[in-house]
């Protein structure tokens, strides 16, 4: 039986929400709903996607609506904590990344969702891209890794929009969360340097160095600082073996697989060897239609969650861990006895 569900939120990357949503209706879900404070919005976003309604507020969408089983919080960053814990003891729950603004809001969200039994999913996309997956595969078959590289850079937010907070809760959580999913581990120090912008109360590029256990590491990169036409996203994973390269843009990934050997009869010489995939993206579903699929099946029991709320929560206070490191122009321990109460 199909699922209710609300995208609460549906500006920028709320509508593809919608727009993905609409698609499973009959399949996934049977009725869906918009919700935003701006009801032109609002109103015209469900009659673009044929909603079943829209509502100007959350509490409007509880009042009317008592069936409700799931709901897409897509609001800015800021507002990710006073929307969440008004749904999460009520529907199931997939919150946009990152989990909340602070360490304190996401472990308060943590615990809600705990205690009431209720889902809760983040929205880390990059979990569902198939690059992430293939790169984490290879590493594992060739020998483990033992350092992570990434660079997630681009121009900022549009006319010194400030809601989602500086690049580092906007962009490192993504490379973060990967960081983590590929090494099946967490980190235990940083070290990050912060940039800023006279015209931006934020920062706007962190190079974060985290250290792992068993001597690994990964340096992250993410920056706002480019021009209007720059964008880059690529992971790099080292093991003792190779070098594994994936370009999230290009959907590509090549693995340097170093020297080798080659007799040609009248000489013997060494070759440099690199194998290259590229993956034919029309074939299969997009990342987020992958997301919100894993999610509605989850919320139906029917599957376990692909990223948790206690992942998103991770990638939180890696990354606030790390504007503590800036700040503080010096490493910081992350320590994790927090999540012992949360298993």
């Amino acid at each position: 039986m199909g699922l209710s569900v609300a995208v609460v939120g549906v500006g920028r990357w709320g509508v593809n929400h919608v727009r993905v949503l609409s698609k499973l209706r009959g399949e996934l879900l049977n009725s869906l709903f918009v919700v935003d404070s701006n009801p032109s919005r609002a109103s015209s976003i469900a009659a673009r996607y044929t909603c079943d309604g829209w509502f100007a507020s959350i509490e409007d969408l509880l009042k009317r609506e008592k069936g409700l089983d799931a709901a897409v919080v897509a609001v800015p960053t800021v507002h990710h904590f006073s929307v969440s814990k008004v749904l999460a003891d009520k529907v199931h729950l997939l919150v946009e990344k990152p989990l909340a603004a602070s360490i304190e809001e996401g472990l308060e969200l943590l615990r809600i969702a705990r205690r009431s039994g209720k889902l809760l999913m983040v929205g880390h996309i990059e979990r569902f891209n198939p690059v992430v997956h293939i790169v984490k595969q290879h590493s594992t078959s060739l020998g483990g890794p033992l350092a992570v590289e990434a660079k997630r850079v681009g121009p900022g937010p549009a006319h010194g929009y400030t809601l989602n907070l500086g690049v580092a809760h906007d962009l490192l959580v993504h490379d973060v969360d990967v960081s983590n999913f590929v090494l099946d581990s967490l980190p235990q120090r940083v070290y990050a340097l912060a940039m800023r912008d006279s015209t931006f109360p934020y920062e706007t590029e962190v190079q974060a160095l985290y250290e792992y256990p068993e001597g690994v590491a990964a340096y992250l990169t993410a920056s706002w600082r480019s021009s209007p036409t720059y964008k880059h996203r690529s992971i790099s994973v080292r093991t003792p073996s190779a070098i594994i390269r994936g370009d999230y843009i290009l959907r590509r990934v090549v693995i340097d697989n170093g020297v080798s050997r080659h007799s040609l009869g009248f000489v013997e010489t060494s070759l440099q060897t690199e194998t290259s995939s590229i993956e034919i993206s029309y074939l299969q579903p997009e990342p987020l239609e992958l997301e919100l699929r894993n999610f509605l099946d989850a919320a139906a029991g029917r599957a376990k969650p692909a990223i948790t709320g206690l992942e998103g929560f991770i990638a939180l206070k890696c990354v606030v861990k790390a504007l503590e490191s800036a700040a503080r122009s010096q490493p910081v321990e992350i320590t994790w006895e927090e999540l012992s109460s949360l298993d």
